[in-house]
């Protein structure tokens, strides 16, 4: 019996230290600056009830949503550098102002930090099922990743992974197909015939340049609007 009780103190003990060690990479992966910065100016400018809510990373950050829709109410939650990780950390906000329509597109930073595409749905399912159990009337629309072109060679980390952003894009169309969610399909809008992010619409081979937004705003002009 010690024997047995020894051998499941040193696996509890196990567990304890890669739960922790998980916890530390969770904030060096997403607890940025950046985060931090944003995270304290929604906190200044909190959300309320019944907004249309734009979820992202650097790329939604970029968008000038609330000038593309002004009629509507809406909002950019998106930060720079974030991941999945870091959305899921901050569903909370969300979740308390019950938004209307919810637009999320999410992974890049994930893929660039070696995330694989099954720990990426899976945090997109926890997104989901967190907000649909806290505020079962928002209209969730899942966007797909954008295509990258790394001859800009700028971005190390994504060199060699077009094709996970491809096999994730078609992972988030079946997961959108099973949780009866729209999914936006903006890939085809920036990619070129050799399947790279073309070269007039960046300017580093991963963010849009301010004008190439006008046909993302275009596609998704009829779901911000019904």
């Amino acid at each position: 019996m010690k024997f047995v009780a020894r051998i499941i103190l040193i696996f509890s003990f196990l567990l304890s230290f890669i739960g922790c060690a998980s916890q530390k990479q969770l904030k060096e992966d997403y607890h940025t600056k950046f985060y931090t910065d944003r995270m304290a100016y929604f906190a200044a400018n909190p959300l309320v009830n019944n907004q249309i809510l734009f979820f992202g990373n650097s790329i939604t950050q970029g968008g000038m949503w609330e000038s593309y829709f002004p009629d509507f109410d809406v909002v950019n939650r998106g930060i720079i550098g974030d991941n999945t990780e870091g959305m899921l950390a901050r569903m909370d906000e969300i979740c308390a102002a019950k938004p209307q329509k919810f637009f999320i597109m999410a992974g890049i930073n994930d893929i660039s930090q070696n995330r694989t595409n099954k720990e990426i749905i899976a945090n997109y399912r926890d997104i989901i099922s967190i907000l649909r159990a806290v505020s079962p009337h928002t209209e969730i629309y899942i966007q797909s990743v954008l295509p990258i072109n790394n001859d800009f060679a700028k971005y190390k980390r994504l060199i060699g992974k077009e094709q996970q952003i491809v096999d994730l894009n078609n992972q988030l169309k079946l997961l959108a197909y099973q949780k009866h969610i729209t999914f936006i399909n903006l890939f085809p809008l920036y990619a070129g015939a050799d399947g790279k992010l073309k070269k007039e619409l960046t300017s580093d081979g991963l963010h849009l340049k301010p004008q190439a937004y006008n046909s993302w705003v275009n596609i998704i002009n009829n779901y911000v609007k019904d």
